[in-house]
């Protein structure tokens, strides 16, 4: 049993801002080291965008968790570019009543095998900033409700 106090709106808000800065802290790099290398001149562009916007503003928003999707949407346009099926042949020996059928394989080319490493920590950030602005829209719309009455 937990003998803590239940924490207030303002602790839940700044638990959730706080797991923001921990992983936005490393983000422009991880972009730039682990990301922009494997995508497509025009996927790259976009990113470094966001890369930019995570150096210069420090707000989080509905700006930020924009970017963010942006540079997501590019990193899943870069794997999926990457990403190749193969028809394999089903050995005869574990056919049964047929002669012939296939297996799909897919296969990752080595960059699209890299941006799907990649991708996680992209995410969890989007998804920590979500998370944050929700909770704080959701506070400023209650106060709002409040006020109405």
């Amino acid at each position: 049993m937990n003998a803590l106090p239940p924490k207030n709106l303002m602790e839940q808000q700044v638990d959730l801002v706080r797991a923001v800065l921990e992983r936005r802290s490393s983000m422009a790099r991880h972009l730039t080291e682990r990301v922009v290398p494997h995508l497509d001149p025009d996927a790259r562009q976009v990113v470094e965008e966001t890369i930019e916007f995570l150096d210069e503003e420090t707000d989080i928003d509905g700006n930020l968790s924009y970017f963010l999707d942006v540079a997501i949407v590019e990193v899943r346009s870069g794997i999926t570019a990457g990403t190749f099926e193969e028809k394999v042949a089903i050995p005869r020996e574990r056919l049964i009543g047929g002669s012939e059928a296939f297996d799909i394989h897919r296969r990752l080319s080595p960059e699209a095998e890299a941006l799907q490493v990649a991708l996680p920590p992209l995410e969890e950030l989007y998804y920590a900033v979500r998370k944050a602005v929700n909770f704080a829209d959701a506070i400023k719309m209650s106060l709002r409700m409040f006020d109405e009455d």
